[in-house]
């Protein structure tokens, strides 16, 4: 009799020290096919090798300024620190996995004034009064047979990783938000030094025009034409300082501060930050290493898969340990006494027989999820591979775009000193003034926006490879506080 409540109860507190059982399936990190070359990297500006500063990617456009701005951002922006806050409540939460490991042990006590009528017993002649008083602890430890804790505390390792991931993409999306409002600025700032330029060769042109009527050598539609060209221009400069303005209040968000904090630091216009001439692109396979974001979605499906076990083990019975110890007394002189002492202890188990399919369709509902977190994860694969090839040939051909628009400007420069010169000769109308001077601001201005376009791709193609963070660094060593 002994050998079988050994057997029964020895049993599960066995199986948990060896780690024998543990339901549920075990996680297989997916496979994913990927290309041994980028198809866009054979171009001249793209090389095979990934660069080793590509976490601190932006300062290769050799801008102080954005440099400053970068690491500000890391500092005090807002989404990262809600970010942050997210690794610390998964470490919580991986804590109150963990501590079901362990037993649960509750103290407890009373006193009560209690009195006994003598109706009630008749043994009593007299109604009795008297106190009680107790004080004692209970235990309960539940034995982790077929591990539903391990496998707790294994999707909460996962989800703790995953938000550290999470904290990672936010830093990769923050430091490239930051890099593209940066150069937006300094377009819009540029694009609004082309325009004013514009309107002072235009203005002169007004000048010539309305001089030249006066002597009666132009007709009054050249002058017409004079103040349309230049108002057409200016209308263009209440636009372009918006852009400015709004560019700076983005920036001073990003950078947790308020809106208008830079607008005195950031009024003085800059040349727009160009790409380097060479970069790094790396191969396919460095995508799933680099990419918070297809980490993090390969770590929720760990988390998924291991929620499957916490499942399954409802199927099976569960084993307690549990145990009583309390001091009890009437009299508070001899409460701890060994007399007045009192204890219980023994295993238990409970076992649903029968609960109507609730337990295998929970199965099946997290069957059900762990296969969407594996679809979300290919998913990201192949949207991170997209958009990296996006990225790069879109990246190339702008660089061709503005390298011919730079060819149109300095033509329409020519072009525009060229027609006014004859103009003045009296050898050509004022039309192909008209004309000239609309191409060169044209010119002028599409040149700056193919230029900023060639930088914005570039930041692009850097947020797409993963850069911004080393995968390197230890968790519990970063700055952001993740080791909590």
């Amino acid at each position: 009799m002994m050998s079988r409540w050994l057997f029964i109860f020895v049993l599960p507190v066995v199986f948990p020290m060896t780690g024998c059982i543990q339901v549920g399936p075990d996680y297989q990190r997916p496979e994913m096919d990927s290309h041994a070359t980028w198809a866009a990297s054979k171009k001249a500006s793209f090389n095979q090798a990934l660069p080793e500063d590509i976490e601190t990617w932006w300062q290769e456009l050799q801008d102080p300024m954005l440099n400053s701005l970068v690491d500000r951002a890391f500092n005090a922006n807002l989404d990262l620190a809600i970010a942050v806050q997210r690794v610390r409540q998964a470490a919580a939460n991986r804590g109150i996995a963990a501590g079901e490991r362990f037993p649960d042990l509750d103290g407890s006590g009373s006193y009560s004034r209690e009195r006994q009528g003598a109706n009630n017993f008749p043994a009593l002649t007299d109604p009795q009064e008297f106190n009680s008083y107790a004080l004692g602890f209970d235990l309960a430890w539940e034995l982790d047979v077929w591990g539903r804790v391990s496998r707790l505390i294994e999707s909460a390792d996962a989800d703790l990783e995953a938000s550290i991931e999470g904290l990672h993409d936010v830093r990769l999306i923050l430091a490239a938000e930051v890099a593209t409002e940066y150069v937006q600025l300094r377009t819009a700032q540029a694009r609004l030094e082309v325009a004013e330029r514009n309107i002072e060769i235009q203005k002169r042109s007004f000048e010539i025009t309305k001089a030249r009527f006066d002597a009666g050598a132009a007709p009054q539609l050249d002058v017409s034409q004079a103040e349309t060209n230049l108002a057409n221009t200016e209308a263009e400069v209440p636009s372009l300082k918006s852009d400015v303005r709004n560019s700076l209040l983005r920036l001073a968000v990003l950078l947790g501060e308020n809106p208008t904090a830079l607008i005195e630091e950031l009024s003085t216009p800059v040349a727009v930050p160009t790409s380097p001439e060479e970069i790094g692109v790396g191969i396919p396979a460095d995508i799933l290493r680099r990419r918070p974001d297809i980490r993090l979605a390969e770590r929720t499906l760990a988390a998924e898969v291991a929620r499957i076990g916490v499942e399954v083990a409802e199927f099976y019975p569960r084993f307690t340990l549990g145990g009583t110890f309390q001091y009890s007394a009437t009299n508070s002189g001899v409460l701890f006494d060994s007399d007045s002492s009192g204890f219980g202890f023994g295993p238990s188990f409970s076992w649903n027989l029968f609960d109507g399919g609730r337990v295998r369709n929970a199965v099946r509902a997290q069957e059900a999820i762990a296969d969407q977190a594996l679809l979300e994860y290919r998913s990201t694969v192949l949207t991170a591979f997209e958009e990296v090839e996006s990225a790069m040939y879109t990246h190339a051909r702008e660089l061709e775009r503005a390298e011919a628009l730079s060819r149109a400007s300095n033509a329409a420069q020519q072009s525009a000193d060229l027609s006014r010169q004859l103009y003045l000769e009296g050898r050509s109308d004022f039309q192909s003034v008209l004309d000239s001077e609309r191409e060169l601001f044209s010119a002028e201005d599409n040149l700056i926006l193919s230029r900023s376009q060639a930088v914005t791709t570039y930041i692009t193609l850097q947020r797409s490879l993963g850069g911004g963070w080393s995968p390197y660094l230890d968790e519990g060593e970063e700055e952001d506080g993740s080791e909590e």
